[in-house]
């Protein structure tokens, strides 16, 4: 038999075979997903799509980045015991020459019985300037009440800062500063207490989605941004629906801005001091769903294309 047509035979054979075991093959992509910032295919379509302009201001493009915040789309998906979020969007950053206070992805999840519909003062004093605890009083959805709060907080250089806490109903929370990634680290966090393994990294050279202001805009298209990968562990380990709500808010005095995922109303300006806040109120779900029972999304023929192109 030529050398050829025996090649030929050999991958018809294994094609055969790729089809016959692509359920299973398929059925945990995330290894794929490279922690970095950009939007990878495995998250498949968005959860939610940013319908306002942002009141923090829209970054120029380059050769300047990070000069306003946006919150554009929301994407996530769960795969081998692991929650993977990703933000499409921008955020101003912390610099020290001039002193420029950063601002900061505000992510709740509620995936477990219990939790803070109205945020607690007493919670863990974890978070960029006490950050958590200055979120005290703001009210979510009322069918949205958190058990987890991370805080993602970029820096200059693509780096950030990241910070977890628990929200039990009552006080005793567990909280604490997860460490810093940089451009090379793959989300990888180092220099703090991070018992999960958590992972965390941004990409800061958005220049899509929504532009200045408070009217309609849509935030379709973003591909660079925030992302996260959270052992369920981290979490609780739910085996049902994780719904999430994220927001920006300022470092200092936290004032929370106009861009929430689920978005707000076109036309809503900056929300001003978290104290005062009640997402309730406005019209809309200013969260998200993800659940855990639903498959990710499936690769397609080009997967079996790449493996045998080889």
């Amino acid at each position: 038999m030529r050398p050829s047509i025996r090649h030929d035979l050999i991958l018809a054979t294994a094609m055969i075979v790729t089809m016959a075991v692509l359920p299973t093959l398929v059925a945990t992509p995330a290894h794929a997903v490279t922690i970095d910032g950009s939007l990878d295919g495995e998250y498949g379509v968005a959860r939610s799509t940013q319908t306002t302009q942002t009141d923090f201001g829209d970054t120029p493009g380059p050769p300047v980045y990070g000069e306003g915040s946006e919150l554009d789309e929301a994407f996530g998906f769960v795969a081998d015991g692991v929650l993977y979020l990703y933000f499409s969007g921008n955020l101003v950053p912390f610099t020290t020459e001039p002193l420029t206070n950063p601002d900061e992805l505000e992510i709740f999840i509620d995936c477990i019985p219990g939790g803070q519909n109205q945020l607690r003062s007493d919670n863990p004093a974890v978070g960029p300037e006490l950050k958590l605890n200055e979120l005290a009083g703001l009210r979510f959805d009322s069918e949205f009440s958190p058990d987890f709060w991370f805080d993602f907080s970029p820096m200059r250089g693509s780096r950030v800062m990241a910070f977890y806490s628990s929200l039990p109903s009552e006080s005793g929370g567990t909280g604490y500063y997860m460490g810093r990634s940089g451009p090379l680290d793959a989300g990888v966090l180092s220099g703090g207490t991070n018992p999960y393994g958590v992972r965390a990294a941004i990409d800061p050279s958005n220049v899509a989605g929504v532009t200045a202001g408070c009217g309609p805009a849509s935030g379709a298209g973003a591909t660079a941004g925030f992302e996260w990968s959270i052992p369920l562990a981290a979490i609780g380990n739910p085996t049902g629906t994780i719904k999430v709500s994220a927001f920006i808010a300022t470092d200092f005095a936290p004032q929370v801005s106009n861009q929430a995922l689920g978005s707000l109303p076109p036309g809503t300006c900056s929300l001003g001091a978290a104290s005062g806040v009640d997402f309730s109120a406005i019209p809309g779900e200013q969260h998200f769903i993800i659940d855990v029972s639903v498959p990710v999304r499936q690769e397609s023929m080009g997967f079996v294309k790449r493996l045998y192109a080889r």
